[in-house]
């Protein structure tokens, strides 16, 4: 990870783990499918219904961390439930993963993210895919902030499925709040952690001296979990030394690049703003949106972002918003104890069952808004 990304926090989030599923029971055919984006190719699959043409075609937009999709078959339930109402589902993996071309980054634009998706979808049509006329975005976590972008500046989206979607800003202060608290820190001890990781961040952030910045976040970066979370050991070097002087450069040189990259800050929380003019942005998304969310989620605050929601989209007369909450569901609505990021990190995790009805609600919502085979309006 970045220096940049331990100062400012990063999203970490498993996205990997979202919906990969099991074996599918039900047959579909599967081809690769390859679209241009930003100069480069892009490689993925399309799955569709062995029976009959497709009525409508969902894009899987992303989460955080890289893919591994065609050579890994992922996504295979919701491509089995898909297909079996005749929709088919097409995804690929991110730049520099598999034989997509291009250099992964981790920390990838959305923007960025957001262009494929729409050159996805003109592929689509360009080659006038049996459903074309009627494709929706299934998106994971990170791609709360991706979707609408594309949905903005695409009219041919028709649907939106968001499962663990976001609000306006960076997730880490509640990941952070969150995993502390089941570690058992007390709230002052929570409110230190948090309190200088956000005067780091506005040090950082505003060009103030990686001196200042050492000063106002020693115990941010000194604390245990910190550490687990971000992936990096805290290192106290003497003033001085070639160590100090190392990092303090390294410092220097991402602040200055961050800065150059014009990022936005919320003046009340300080919290690093993802997607400029958020709530514009979700008002104007008028068509049937599915929000599901875990209600132990301990990565992204689901209560805030169904809140965005809800005064967003919900105010908009020409969408229709839905949302489903799955009880004891973590941040990939699996069925885990505490929802924690140490227990995500278990070896053993993929066992994990996802909520009971998962896969159910995502059909059931799509045939009751006409997108199904056999209820095609």
């Amino acid at each position: 990870m970045s220096f940049k990304a331990f100062i400012c926090g990063t999203i970490l989030i498993l996205s990997s783990f979202i919906s990969i599923g099991a074996k599918a029971s039900v047959e579909y055919t599967t081809e690769e499918f390859s679209f241009k984006s930003a100069g480069a190719s892009l490689n993925g699959i399309i799955s569709r219904p062995e029976n009959g043409e497709a009525t409508a075609v969902a894009i899987i937009v992303h989460g955080y961390g890289p893919t591994n999709v065609v050579e890994g078959d992922w996504f295979r339930q919701i491509r089995s439930k898909f297909t079996a109402k005749g929709i088919s589902v097409l995804v690929w993996d991110k730049p520099g993963r598999g034989k997509s071309e291009g250099e992964f980054d981790i920390n990838q634009p959305i923007e960025s993210s957001a262009e494929e998706v729409l050159s996805a979808v003109s592929a689509l049509k360009q080659k006038k895919e049996p459903g074309s006329d009627r494709i929706g975005l299934l998106g994971f976590s990170r791609a709360g902030w991706i979707a609408p972008l594309a949905i903005s500046q695409e009219p041919g989206i028709k649907f939106w499925i968001s499962v663990s979607g976001t609000d306006a800003f960076e997730n880490w202060g509640y990941l952070l709040r969150s995993n502390l608290e089941l570690e058992d820190y007390s709230s002052s001890e929570i409110d230190t952690v948090y309190d200088e990781w956000i005067n780091g961040n506005l040090i950082f952030n505003s060009g103030g001296s990686y001196e200042k910045y050492l000063s106002a976040s020693r115990t941010y970066r000194k604390n245990e979990m910190v550490q687990k979370l971000s992936g990096q050991q805290y290192v106290e070097h003497k003033p001085g030394s070639g160590e100090y002087e190392a990092a303090r450069k390294l410092y220097l040189k991402n602040q200055k690049k961050y800065m150059s990259e014009g990022h936005a800050f919320d003046s009340e929380s300080g919290l690093p703003i993802v997607v400029s003019n958020f709530n514009q942005v979700l008002k104007s998304v008028s068509i049937p949106v599915l929000a599901i969310f875990g209600d132990n989620d301990r990565n992204v605050d689901w209560r805030k972002t169904r809140k965005l929601y809800e005064s967003t989209i919900g105010s908009n007369e020409n969408s229709n918003l839905s949302a489903k909450i799955f009880e004891n569901a973590d941040h990939n609505i699996r069925m885990t104890k505490t929802g924690g990021y140490l227990e995500v990190q278990n070896k053993d995790y993929w066992k994990t069952p996802y909520a009971r009805g998962y896969y159910e609600a995502m059909v059931e919502w799509l045939c009751s808004n006409g997108f199904c085979s056999d209820t095609l309006r």
